[in-house]
């Protein structure tokens, strides 16, 4: 196995880590009360178990970027990787994306669109490989990518619960209210691009895939 390749695996391994650090504070009636210490500074309240699963999830944010320079760099590029990173990636994204729509925090048809979306071009990529086409990801996706690992980072740290909002008001602290409809910026910015990263690899393949 080599250095990529461990990259990978450390990064799949932080995964149900960062998983049971999320769900241990007791945001709401599907999480459970195992830790409930919090950093409070007035109206902020940021759970310790996140801030911790935030840094983890920086940490392995970071070793995807790294695990692929070094790849190239290197020249140690394999299938074998290629396909291991894609399932440590997707598991770490797609599971935090799950608990923080189980938490409100992410709208839940948000996380379905950007896990659909995921699966829809999993699909594409595996039609395109049984007839010997490789299809690599485009400059929308990868922004796409981008903005939804700035996205998701951000709500680890300041969302509408830590500032003491709730999800019925529409007051400046709650869900739909003013400051955590700017914190969603980049997750909003991320689906819109996620759909068209989605058409834009579909059109581009269209006579391959029908």
């Amino acid at each position: 196995m080599n250095v990529p390749n461990i990259i990978s695996l450390v990064r799949l391994l932080l995964v149900p880590i960062i998983i049971f650090l999320m769900i241990i504070f007791p945001i709401n009636v599907n999480f459970y009360d195992l830790w409930n210490a919090t950093i409070i500074i007035k109206n902020y309240h940021l759970p310790i178990s996140w801030l911790i699963a935030g840094i983890l999830f920086i940490i392995a944010a970071i070793s995807d970027f790294i695990d692929g320079w070094w790849a190239r760099k290197f020249n140690q590029v394999t299938i074998f990787g290629k396909f291991f990173d894609s399932i440590a990636d997707k598991l770490l994204i797609n599971g935090v994306l799950v608990v923080m729509a189980c938490a409100t925090i992410v709208p839940i048809w948000m996380a379905v669109m950007l896990i659909l979306r995921d699966f829809i071009i999993d699909v594409v990529r595996q039609i395109l490989a049984t007839k010997g086409i490789v299809m690599a990801a485009d400059h929308y996706g990868r922004i796409k990518a981008a903005m939804q690992m700035f996205g998701l980072t951000l709500l680890f740290f300041i969302n509408f619960r830590w500032l003491g909002g709730n999800t019925t008001d529409s007051t400046i602290n709650d869900q739909y209210g003013l400051i955590n409809q700017l914190i969603m910026i980049p997750m909003d910015i991320a689906t819109i691009l996620s759909i068209f990263s989605a058409y834009h690899y579909i059109h581009l393949n269209s006579k391959n895939l029908f």
